[in-house]
């Protein structure tokens, strides 16, 4: 997606449009209560910290202010630049790491 964006931002330098790209990190909202597991049912409850998240309606707030400043790029989250900073400098690294927090296997890769 962040390779479409700016191809699409470098295509259309001279047209005016502006092309933001957001990473909002996690981001506390209801729609798990309409989001589907793999097996048709409601996924209900989260086993995330919501808490510690930014509303959705914060999030609208930081990507407005964003679009009004015609910022190219906007990281909200402290682990999100982190994340930045890791895929430039350690990509595979980077990659193991995702696929053990996300994988659901039993014995996912050892880092």
């Amino acid at each position: 997606m962040n390779g479409f964006l700016e191809s699409l931002r470098i295509e259309n330098l001279k047209t005016g449009l502006h092309v933001l790209t957001a990473a909002p990190g996690f981001t506390a909202s209801n729609i798990r209560y309409s989001s589907l597991t793999k097996d048709g049912t409601i996924q209900g409850d989260t086993s995330m910290d919501e808490v510690k998240m930014m509303s959705a309606e914060e999030v609208a707030e930081k990507i407005i202010t964003a679009i009004a400043k015609r910022e190219r790029t906007l990281v909200l989250t402290t682990l999100g630049k982190n994340v930045l900073f890791l895929k430039r400098i350690y990509p595979s690294l980077l990659d193991k790491i995702a696929y053990k927090l996300f994988s659901k296997e039993s014995n996912p890769l050892i880092i």
